[in-house]
């Protein structure tokens, strides 16, 4: 009975011994399993900073220039109700509702048309933030900040602004990086130009805003070159203009 009983507690240790093993086997194959799962999480949470890095970077030397904060600035100037006569204008809801439409709003100094020009960038970016395939772009002209408000420099303005509103950069614009990086140019005018006809024509509709152009460098014909682009770009995609001044 004795031996039978050492007999039967070997065979139990044996098989106690063989289920941790396998449950520790189990334990490791899980521990593995989930380091990997966690470094490939990690690789591509980093391989993401890297790609949104190099996203930035590539937006940032089309040109540093923003105009978020003075949109920010001069939204939150607003008085309540004002401009409502403008969005409810059959003039703004024709050019809003028809394609390849201008408006062009004259006033005097000090009239508003700055406030007003914010109003509609608030309502058409909130209209259509859930729709990347309408572009809406703006810049703010200001006669204090001529010098970096050159054609070229407005246009690419408007290039980065419709670029940043796509999930990945337009390969066209990848393509303009790296060309000009491999030389430490900058891309011409008409490169920008041409850049900016093909990223407009990859959304089925664009709006383009320019406050108060007046005050756009006019030296050089800056102003009237700036006008014949943005005319030309109009011609070709479906795009509607907003203009002060």
């Amino acid at each position: 009975m004795i031996k039978g009983q050492r007999v039967e507690e070997d065979s139990d240790v044996r098989t106690a011994l063989k289920d941790n093993t396998s449950n520790l086997r189990d334990m490791t194959n899980k521990v593995t399993e989930l380091s990997q799962r966690s470094n490939t999480k990690f690789n591509r949470r980093q391989e993401n900073q890297e790609l949104q890095h190099e996203r930035q970077a590539i937006l940032d030397w089309l040109t540093p220039i923003e105009y978020t904060s003075q949109q920010s600035g001069f939204i939150s100037r607003r008085q309540a109700e004002t401009g409502q006569w403008l969005l409810a204008s059959e003039e703004f809801r024709a050019w809003l509702k028809t394609d390849k439409q201008t408006l062009f709003c004259r006033g005097i100094p000090g009239a508003g048309k700055t406030i007003f020009t914010s109003i509609i960038v608030e309502e058409l970016t909130t209209w259509f933030c859930a729709n990347p395939e309408i572009g809406v772009t703006y810049v703010y002209c200001n006669f204090r900040c001529q010098n970096e408000q050159k054609i070229d420099d407005l246009l690419a303005n408007h290039l980065k602004q419709l670029s940043e509103g796509w999930p990945s950069l337009p390969v066209t614009v990848r393509e303009l990086y790296n060309r000009h990086m491999a030389t430490r140019t900058r891309p011409s005018l008409n490169e920008i130009s041409e850049c900016l006809r093909i990223v407009m024509m990859l959304h089925s509709r664009g709006f383009v805003i320019i406050d108060v152009l007046d005050e756009c460098q006019n030296s050089n014909g800056y102003r009237q070159r700036f006008l014949l682009s943005l005319f030309k770009l109009w011609t070709e995609c479906s795009m509607n203009l907003f203009i002060t001044s």
